[in-house]
């Protein structure tokens, strides 16, 4: 881990008429994954001052400094970067005035090859992607203009998340009647993506296990498949 040169990274949602979308989970996660990486590398000082109030007050008023020189009548993705010193980067991006649900389903495939859910840089949002760029690239995603992501799996065939998104499926309880949404548990190897724990908080999808075997059975019967992150929030997918 020490020998991997990596920022933490939170991508976050402006909406003129909200402000920043989820922002106190994004801060959260940020300083959880501070604390964490400062505890176990042998550079004690790595991150240090990232996991205190005061710094996420701080990254705040940075937030809105940036957001102010574009416009806060500006719908924006906020690409925001902490380096080992606590150094914040800033990037933004506007996006169009709705960032309404998408109708049509995206499509998604499943990579070739197993991740491994013991690799710590699963867990947290960071500038060291290679896991899934390295998958975007197996599934051929920059030259499919419609293949929109890849769906990921750990070594028990258990599926994960995709590479922009965390991912749920529809069940059936058929003793209470009832659909439900399973989405997969962190210990299956994945990020704990802001928008799949204020899911998970408001009670609209329930961790656990799926397998591959399983979301395919799901789409076979016609069931639904939705991913979601912070910026995109929910939409509809189907497995290709």
């Amino acid at each position: 881990m020490d020998d991997i040169d990596f920022q933490l990274l939170e991508t976050i949602l402006y909406e003129p008429q909200f402000g920043f979308y989820l922002l106190d989970l994004h801060l959260n996660r940020l300083t959880q994954s501070a604390s964490y990486f400062s505890k176990h590398s042998d550079d004690k000082s790595s991150f240090s001052n990232c996991t205190t109030s005061e710094f996420q007050e701080f990254i705040k008023d940075k937030l809105q400094e940036s957001v102010s020189q574009i416009g806060y009548d500006k719908a924006q993705r906020v690409r925001l970067t902490v380096d080992k010193q606590g150094i914040p980067t800033i990037t933004i991006t506007i996006l169009p005035s709705s960032n309404s649900s998408l109708q049509e389903p995206l499509k998604i495939t499943l990579d070739t090859q197993q991740t491994q859910s013991s690799d710590i840089f699963l867990y947290h949002k960071t500038t060291h992607r290679s896991i899934y760029n390295d998958a975007r690239i197996r599934v051929g995603i920059e030259s499919n203009k419609d293949l929109f992501d890849v769906l990921l799996y750990n070594e028990r065939n258990e599926i994960t998340e995709c590479s922009i998104a965390n991912i749920a499926v529809e069940y059936y309880d058929e003793e209470r009647n009832i659909k439900f949404w399973k989405t997969p548990k962190i210990e299956c190897g994945l990020l704990g993506g802001v928008m799949r724990s204020h899911l998970i908080d408001n009670e609209k999808i329930i961790p656990g296990v799926i397998t591959l075997n399983e979301i395919k059975l799901a789409q076979q019967q016609g069931r639904k498949i939705k991913c979601f992150n912070s910026v995109r929030k929910e939409y509809d997918v189907i497995l290709i």
